[in-house]
């Protein structure tokens, strides 16, 4: 079989016991670092809320600290992530996601920089404190729903906002459809196929092909179209 890369060789066989493991102890390790990403980014908003209002060394090495955590937690995150899903996105959707997240940010300390200067009750900040993180949450949810156009996981097939598990799944398909532009889809079964047109600047082709191997249950296929197989050049 023809592998989208060009090369040759047969897919790999769908997952065994030992690579469900392996996933599902990467996925335990994703959870845990996120954890730590969301632990040092609360200690974080407290400790520069408190360095903010009453300046003092501690409470500045304090957020520092934090911070490092949060962000050695996020790209961890991020690396773990890829072994149990993987993505297209919209073009720029990282520069788009970390701009709104540093907006929110802003908002935050410039209200907090507000009620220390009125001498606001604690109650007031710590209020302030929890719907920031909760807007940081939800702005992120959101922010994937909104800009991740196509997603193979061990669940099944995302193309934009419909999730079509593997069961239901016949093939997977990717055509150019235009200069510098994919349309990958989603052939379910008794049901109309899902597609979606990515840049090809987002797509990485042996990335597909290993999600492909790694996800999809043993014989589907990824297909130059709905109908010709990557082994067979479609006419």
């Amino acid at each position: 079989m023809r592998n989208i890369d060009g090369g040759y060789g047969a897919f790999p066989a769908a997952p065994d016991q030992a690579a469900l493991e392996q996933r599902e102890r990467d996925i335990r390790k994703g959870k845990g670092a996120l954890m730590l990403t969301v632990a040092g980014g609360f200690v974080a908003l407290i400790a520069g809320y408190n360095a903010l209002v009453d300046f003092s060394p501690g409470s500045l090495v304090v957020t520092m600290i934090a911070l490092a955590a949060a962000i050695g937690g996020g790209a961890l995150t991020k690396h773990l992530m890829r072994t149990v899903r993987f993505r297209v996105h919209k073009p720029n959707a990282g520069l788009v996601g970390a701009a709104k997240l540093t907006g929110i940010l802003v908002v935050f300390f410039a209200i907090a920089a507000v009620l220390g200067s009125i001498e606001a009750p604690g109650a007031l900040r710590i209020v302030l404190i929890a719907v920031c993180c909760g807007a940081l949450a939800y702005v992120r949810s959101l922010h994937d729903q909104q800009w991740v156009l196509f997603e193979l996981d061990a669940v099944g097939v995302r193309v934009e906002r419909t999730v079509v598990p593997w069961r239901d799944v016949t093939r997977l398909t990717t055509d150019p459809v235009g200069p510098g532009m994919t349309r990958l889809g989603a052939i379910p079964v008794n049901a109309a196929p899902l597609y979606v047109a990515v840049q090809d600047s987002e797509l990485d082709p042996r990335l597909l092909v290993d999600a492909v191997g790694r996800f999809a249950p043993r014989g589907i296929q990824l297909t130059r179209s709905a109908h010709d197989s990557l082994g067979n050049p479609a006419s």
